[in-house]
Order: structure tokens, then sequence, then C-alpha cells
């Protein structure tokens, strides 16, 4: 009978996978990084995982709280057509915007644009705490993947960014929110101000001790009144 993994020796793999792939990006890292970062030999890596590419599904499978694979060692990469419909299906039962999707189809805005536009920003703060670990690895590893540069970068980021260029532009047009000199920028505004607060923060070099729900109050707040509702 094969042998199997020791227990919690392929978790902490994964986790430190997935943390030098999020710092470096899929290229500049190597095996022998993941296993400096566990005070390993890189041929001890090599006896729970058959390369790089293993590493990496394990580091994606951990960001979006997967289950790791049940299996004898070593673990092996899936093909890439698997990786990537992989990552397709858990971004979408986990990235979703199912607000803002239905605010750009409105053709008039709502007598509450103020509350639209908080549930908007909510839900998008709220997403990005939840898969933050998982956007900070796709951020630095998507370009490097041809396949997942095109499902994600073109595809989710891009499509975000679109929805929320529509939505300013559209409120704005109808006199609901005042006028900005460029409705995209606006809505990149939004986005990256989100995106810092509610994940890039925690790997700042020089933090500040900041309270996780007031930060998410202050946020909201600002937003909007900064697009002056």
């Amino acid at each position: 009978m094969a042998r199997k993994k020791p227990e919690g020796r392929l978790a902490a793999l994964a986790d430190a996978a997935l943390h030098q792939f999020s710092q470096r990006g899929y290229r500049r890292t190597q095996v022998a990084d993941v296993a400096a970062e566990l005070g390993l030999s890189p041929g001890t890596i090599y006896g729970s995982v058959t390369s790089k590419e293993a590493l990496f599904d394990l580091a994606v499978r951990t960001a979006f709280d997967e289950p790791l694979p049940e299996c004898d060692e070593p673990v092996s990469e899936p093909p890439l057509e698997a990786l990537v419909e992989r990552v397709n299906r858990l971004m979408g039962e986990r990235m979703r915007t199912p607000e803002i999707a239905r605010a750009v189809k409105r053709s008039r805005a709502p007598s509450d644009v103020r509350g639209e536009l908080e549930t908007l920003i909510l839900e998008q703060y709220d997403l990005v705490v939840r898969n933050g670990r998982a956007i900070r690895l796709l951020d630095s590893c998507a370009a490097d993947w041809p396949a997942l540069a095109e499902l994600y970068l073109q595809g989710t980021r891009t499509g975000l960014n679109q929805r929320w260029e529509r939505y300013m532009a559209s409120r704005i047009k109808t006199g609901d929110l005042p006028p900005v000199p460029d409705p995209a920028i606006a809505g990149r505004l939004a986005i990256e101000t989100i995106a810092w607060f509610g994940m890039h923060r925690h790997h700042d070099s020089s933090p500040l001790p900041m309270d996780d729900a007031k930060v998410r109050e202050t946020v909201v707040a600002v937003l909007l009144r900064g697009f002056g509702v």
C-alpha cells in the first residue's frame, strides 16, 4: 500500500506556496523558494509534489478554501485545462457581483440612489474581504499564464471595471450623481479604494492598527460623500 502524506504536511506546503506565488508571481517563484520558507530542501518538496505546477494547484485550492487532494504522494499537477476550469468555477461561485449587474441593467435609477450606491460598495467590499487570498494570487500570477490572463484579467477584472464605469456614467447622465471628469476613473477609484482597505492593507510594510468593522464603515462613508450622495 502506498504511503500516505503526514497529517498537516500538505497544508503547510500549500500555505507556503500560496504566500510565495502571491508575493513573487508565478514565473519568478521557484520550488526552492517554497522550500526555504518551510526550512526544507527542494528535494523534500518533491517528495510531496511532482512539480512547480502542482505547487501552484495547491496554492489555488488553498486560496479559494478548497479541500486539498486526498491521494498518495507525490501530488501531480492537473492538466492546464482542468486548472483553468477550476479557477473559472470558483470565481463564478465566490466572486459574483449580482447587485451591480442589476444596477447597470436598470433603465431608471431607484428613488434612493444613495442606498443603491451603498449596496454596491458593500457588495464589492465584502467580496474582497472573503476572497482576498485568491485575488492576490490571481493578480500576481495570471499574467504569466495566458489562459488565466484571459479568464481573470481580461474577463473578471475588466468586466468589473466596465460595470462600475457604466453605472457611474448612467447615474451621472440622469443627474442622480454629480458629474465627474471621467466615470471610468471614478469607478476604478471605488474599486481600488475598496481593494486596498479590504485586502491590501493587511500586507502593508508599515501597517496602522485598524478595527475591521470601522474600516468597512469608513470606506462606505467616505466613498458616498466623495460621490456626492
